[in-house]
């Protein structure tokens, strides 16, 4: 993916941070960087092995987290009147 790609997948995210953030990962061997050589500079970024071999730790969290926030959600406004009282 090109970085205005992720950069539009994550609108709340600064440029800065997703900067940021992909250096660390490409440091840590998440994700690859290739700069192609061309103008305007081009660059893509993809999953390494070891970034693949977390997807489905990935899509635990993010399951969990799914159905968490509902049940947060729900928790909470059933709360809501008790709270007023």
């Amino acid at each position: 993916m090109r970085f205005n790609e992720l950069r539009r997948h994550m609108a709340n995210c600064t440029q800065r941070m997703l900067t940021n953030q992909l250096r660390e990962l490409e440091a840590d061997g998440l994700i690859s960087r290739e700069v192609f050589p061309q103008v305007p500079p081009k660059v893509e970024y993809s999953l390494t092995a070891k970034g693949r071999s977390l997807e489905p730790v990935l899509i635990t969290l993010r399951d969990w987290g799914n159905a968490n926030v509902v049940l947060t959600t729900i928790t909470t406004k059933q709360a809501e009147p008790r709270l007023a009282s």
